[in-house]
């Protein structure tokens, strides 16, 4: 038997949750999932894993989108033993910070994004979506959109309500926005009622709605980006990309808006044309099956077995600080007991604590 612990954030309205759900729900032959097991996969963001048990082999399946990682990331990647990764963008940029980076496929639920007949609405129907405006283009879609002035189109445009960075403006007209959560018949019915499907992102670890839409046979326009390069080869248009700087560090990409309308249009015109080509394009998603990629992860770890402790370790980097007041204070495991002036090493949540109760600074 091959003992695992694979978790993350496992809630399926998320990118991360439906990664999570994917893979727990794919575990191939041979692997049974234990808290205890040696070999422990956590998936998200690395500083938000909260532990781990002492021996474990400690992965970070992880992600980002620019050329530079934040600090808040850096610094936690030496507590892992090994980093995966989606894509070869990722396998570059973290191979930079980490010497152990493997590269692990996202996947899909073929049996439930699938091509879906709707009836056709009455206006050509372009949606596109995301939980971040500027990192998913959306403003380039819709400047594009906008461009085009087309008499008879839509622009619906999928944005979940925890959304804040949407800009309060006008769009436009025949630019329109749905910001509910949607179950899963839901979005496929969203989905399914779209002409072409927009993915202008100017970062993807993977690109999570336009491997959906194409596995519905949906014509989809997808940005030559970073994890968008894994699949690309099955969209029915794509849009080269110059580069920008991120509000994250580092830069990213850009998706160039004037060839975006040029393949806004063409899909448009060419609607019949597209829509074949998209149909065809459904069998080739059988290589993105969460089956795939769960064997794949299973294949990038070592064999796990079960670990006998209780022996538990809170996952926190250490943070050198000097006290600008005498220090008395217990936080969680640590009790900190300092003169003024002394430096000494803190965890990351009790440097938090310290520092805005105006006790210490970093060290120099």
């Amino acid at each position: 038997m091959n003992y695992q612990y694979w978790h993350g954030f496992d809630d399926p309205k998320y990118g991360y949750g439906r990664q999570v759900t994917g893979f727990l729900n794919h575990l191939p032959k041979g692997v049974k999932l234990d808290k205890k097991a040696s070999v422990n996969v956590y998936m998200g963001q690395p500083q938000y894993n909260k532990g781990y048990f002492e021996g474990q082999h400690r992965v970070c399946f992880t992600m980002f989108e620019t050329d530079k990682l934040p600090s808040e990331i850096e610094m936690y990647l030496p507590l892992y033993d090994q980093i995966i990764v989606p894509c070869d963008h990722n396998v570059e940029l973290f191979s930079r910070y980490h010497k152990n980076v493997s590269k692990v496929q996202e996947g899909i639920d073929l049996n439930l994004f699938k091509p879906t007949d709707v009836p056709r609405l009455d206006r050509f129907q372009f949606r596109a979506g995301g939980s971040s405006w500027t990192r998913k283009g959306v403003d380039i879609t819709v400047a594009a959109f906008n461009k085009l002035g087309l008499p008879d189109a839509d622009l619906r445009i999928k944005i979940p309500p925890p959304a804040r960075d949407v800009p309060k403006k006008d769009f436009g007209p025949n630019v329109y926005f749905d910001r509910q959560w949607m179950t899963d018949p839901q979005q496929i019915k969203w989905f399914a009622e779209a002409d072409c499907f927009v993915a202008a992102s100017r970062g993807e670890g993977w690109g999570l709605m336009p491997m959906q839409t194409i596995a519905m046979g949906i014509p989809t326009i997808m940005s030559l980006t970073s994890g968008h390069l894994e699949f690309c080869d099955l969209a029915t248009g794509t849009v080269p990309c110059g580069t920008s700087e991120s509000p994250y560090g580092g830069r990213w990409d850009e998706p160039n808006v004037n060839a975006l309308a040029e393949q806004m249009l063409d899909h448009y015109e060419n609607w019949s044309k597209k829509k074949k080509q998209a149909t065809k394009n459904v069998a080739e998603c059988k290589r993105f099956t969460w089956d795939i990629a769960a064997q794949q992860l299973v294949d990038a770890l070592p064999v796990g077995t079960l670990l006998k402790t209780d022996k538990w370790r809170e996952l926190s980097v250490g943070i050198m600080v000097q006290a600008i007041k005498p220090v008395t204070a217990d936080i969680g495991n640590h009790r900190y007991r300092q003169k003024k002036g002394d430096i000494f090493e803190v965890t990351d949540g009790a440097y938090q604590v310290l520092f805005d109760a105006g006790v210490v600074t970093l060290a120099l």
